[in-house]
């Protein structure tokens, strides 16, 4: 969505824990919302996930994003 001017934000990760067993925290920054096509006005917010997994905590928080935008559950693959 980035790519396509939709939605600007910055993305933050955090590797915490001991070394063999890391958790993932990965936040996203709104920056600014392309509303003109229907998308909900969540400029100015943050999102997180926390998991053990790099890419299962940044596919929940694109989720959250996309759930806060509006789009339905059954659009989000």
């Amino acid at each position: 969505m980035q790519q396509k001017r939709i939605i600007s934000y910055r993305e933050e990760q955090r590797e915490q824990g001991p070394r063999d067993a890391p958790e993932w925290e990965i936040w996203i920054h709104i920056a600014a919302v392309n509303t003109t096509l229907g998308y909900r006005n969540i400029a100015n917010q943050s999102y997180w996930y926390r998991a053990s997994k790099k890419q299962q905590a940044k596919d929940m928080v694109a989720r959250q994003v996309l759930l806060a935008l509006g789009l339905s559950p059954s659009d989000i693959q």
